[in-house]
């Protein structure tokens, strides 16, 4: 019994680790720059197919999900910089400015960068398991975020927790820390992602 629980710790810290030097490799092959947002999106893709299936997480299976998502992984990824990068210059402006009013407004920024992280992370999952367009899925992974409040809580505490353990030890962030978001936002949405489906059998 034990040694099976030992097998199964294995496996899933070595898929882990797998698809997180994936991304890297990835990332790389893009020149980082053009290679981040489409290595994102395979991470995602080949632990939503395999999940923690080790031996079907293979380099060709990635590298040609990489290609193929070379293009829209960009799109969705300097989406989210664009959105990022309007609301932290307003954040930055907000706060040399006193008094509650402004004080509302910059919690109101910090929540809307919050919520931009969360609806990129539903657009990766949600890309990896319907076919859709791209203006479909960004209102599906905006509905995804409105329609359950506590999948955002949990995806957002999550992402914060892996990004503090990485604060301390650097290490997770070639070993670990981008396949673990990828697979705590899929663990943390299943049960709306199982609505979704049930929603799609009944006006299919």
């Amino acid at each position: 019994m034990v040694g099976k629980a030992l097998e199964t710790l294995f496996i899933k810290v070595w898929v882990i680790v797998k698809l997180n030097l994936f991304f890297w490799l990835f990332s790389c092959c893009g020149l980082i720059v053009a290679g981040v947002g489409p290595a994102l999106k395979t991470v995602n893709e080949l632990f939503v197919s395999h999940e923690f299936n080790y031996k079907e997480i293979t380099l060709k299976d990635g590298w040609n999900t990489f290609k193929k998502n070379f293009v829209r992984g960009n799109l969705l990824f300097y989406g989210l910089g664009l959105l990022l990068s309007i609301l932290a210059y307003n954040l930055f402006l907000s706060v040399q400015i006193q008094g509650m009013a402004f004080l509302m407004i910059d919690f109101l920024l910090v929540f809307a960068m919050i919520y931009g992280i969360v609806t990129y992370q539903y657009t990766l999952l949600l890309d990896s398991y319907y076919e859709i367009g791209l203006k479909n899925l960004l209102k599906l992974a905006f509905i995804s975020t409105l329609s359950n409040f506590t999948n955002l809580l949990k995806i957002a505490i999550g992402v914060s927790l892996i990004v503090f353990i990485t604060w301390k030890f650097k290490g997770l962030i070639l070993f670990g820390t981008v396949s673990m978001i990828q697979i705590w936002s899929f663990t943390a949405t299943k049960s709306w992602r199982q609505t979704i489906d049930q929603r799609l059998e009944l006006h299919a």
